[in-house]
């Protein structure tokens, strides 16, 4: 397989995230496709300076020019326009087979496709799009439907549709900047993260792709707010915990929007990222649990962050059985449960239920309180998973 990028179109394109369409592209096939495969740019003589790609110095339409590079070569080629936002997940999936195939997504106004070195493209055709047209009418190439293609994201919990279009104008760099924002969220998460943080997580991812901060810089900073609540939470100092606990929870949001919109996000960030959510909230409860002590409180709080600790890992390992039988987490399996993952004993849950006892002077109360949540949230998940374990034999995925 080789791929061949149309950069002709790239100067004509708004950036998008502060990145042009080119080297978007680029990094989606930087991750997907082995470093053997030959990457040629074609159309900019410009276009990089990355000795890993080969800049055709070559001039003419794009038919004449991928035309001429097909006679050079054999086997299958993926075509790119290098002056469309593409979903990165295209590139591997349009990579597997031989057959000439072209996917134009919902806006219609280019087209990726994988050609043969002895299909050669219509000489009168003005774009990707129009090679892709006039294939199909002459019976030489297949169209992907977007619905044969996997479009759930794991880590999204949610299935998302494929992106395939040109940027317009500022204007339209904008509504797409921000719905792609929005298509990066979760399908199921907490109310916090759902309807609270959004606006907060969208000015701050943009300021990080502004000032070029990277992903991991910010997971960094998320590990160090979670570890400074530790004791701020043990030695009372409510109001600056809560600022550090909360500032975390934000950039746990801000860190993997930062990283899928600029095509950065690597494996070391997933650990660090998903490793510090499983790992620290029972230090989080137990410093609460500390910090109520010191305070006078004589509730058998010790007792309650025990069976906190408990509940939490049982919990865990709940939603870990229903992954590995499902394919997919648990709350991604059907509206209830995806309805359920709003407001169930989780961490942003938590600390609200918290925060507001605190407040109101009932901190024990609330600690309490989350202890027998996150037991009610661990039977639910058992039940779900028990309930919901014989139905995964006949299908993959549950609807």
């Amino acid at each position: 397989m080789r791929i061949w990028i149309d950069a002709a179109p790239v100067s004509q394109a708004p950036r998008l995230f502060g990145f042009t369409s080119l080297e978007r592209i680029l990094r989606s096939v930087k991750k997907a496709a082995d470093p053997s495969v030959e990457v040629v740019i074609s159309g900019m003589p410009d276009a990089t300076t990355d000795p890993r790609y080969k800049v055709a110095q070559d001039n003419g339409t794009v038919a004449e020019r991928l035309a001429s590079y097909l006679a050079t070569v054999e086997g299958p080629v993926l075509v790119l326009d290098g002056g469309a936002v593409i979903d990165a997940r295209l590139v591997p999936l349009l990579m597997e087979g031989a057959d000439p195939v072209c996917f134009t997504g919902a806006a219609k106004d280019t087209a990726v496709l994988r050609l043969d070195s002895d299909t050669l493209p219509p000489a009168d055709a003005t774009s990707l799009h129009d090679i892709s047209i006039q294939m199909l009418a002459a019976g030489t190439i297949r169209q992907v439907k977007p619905d044969e293609l996997p479009d759930f994201i794991g880590t999204l919990r949610r299935n998302v549709p494929f992106l395939l279009e040109r940027v317009k104008d500022d204007t339209h760099r904008a509504e797409l900047e921000k719905r792609l924002f929005h298509l990066n969220y979760k399908g199921s998460t907490d109310f916090m993260t759902k309807w609270v943080y959004p606006p907060i997580v969208w000015q701050l991812t943009r300021l990080c792709i502004r000032w070029r901060i990277t992903p991991n810089m910010v997971t960094i900073f998320s590990i160090f707010l979670t570890i400074l609540a530790v004791p701020l939470f043990a030695y009372q100092y409510w109001f600056a915990g809560f600022v550090a606990a909360y500032g975390m929870t934000i950039l746990d949001s801000v860190d993997g929007k930062l990283a899928r919109l600029t095509l950065t996000d690597s494996p070391i960030g997933n650990i660090l990222d998903h490793g510090l959510d499983i790992v620290h909230p029972p230090f989080w409860y137990a410093a609460w649990a500390a910090g109520l002590l010191a305070g006078g409180s004589q509730a058998p709080l010790y007792t309650a962050t025990i069976w906190l600790t408990i509940f939490y890992i049982a919990d865990r390992l709940a939603l870990m059985v229903a992954k590995a039988r499902f394919k997919r987490g648990l709350h991604a399996l059907t509206t209830l449960d995806g309805t359920v993952r709003t407001f169930i004993a989780r961490r942003n849950v938590n600390l609200v239920i918290f925060t507001l006892g605190v407040a109101i002077g009932l901190g024990s109360a609330a600690f309490l309180f989350i202890t027998v949540w996150q037991g009610l949230t661990f039977v639910w998940h058992a039940a779900r998973t028990f309930w919901l374990y014989p139905k995964a034999r006949h299908t993959q995925y549950l609807t």
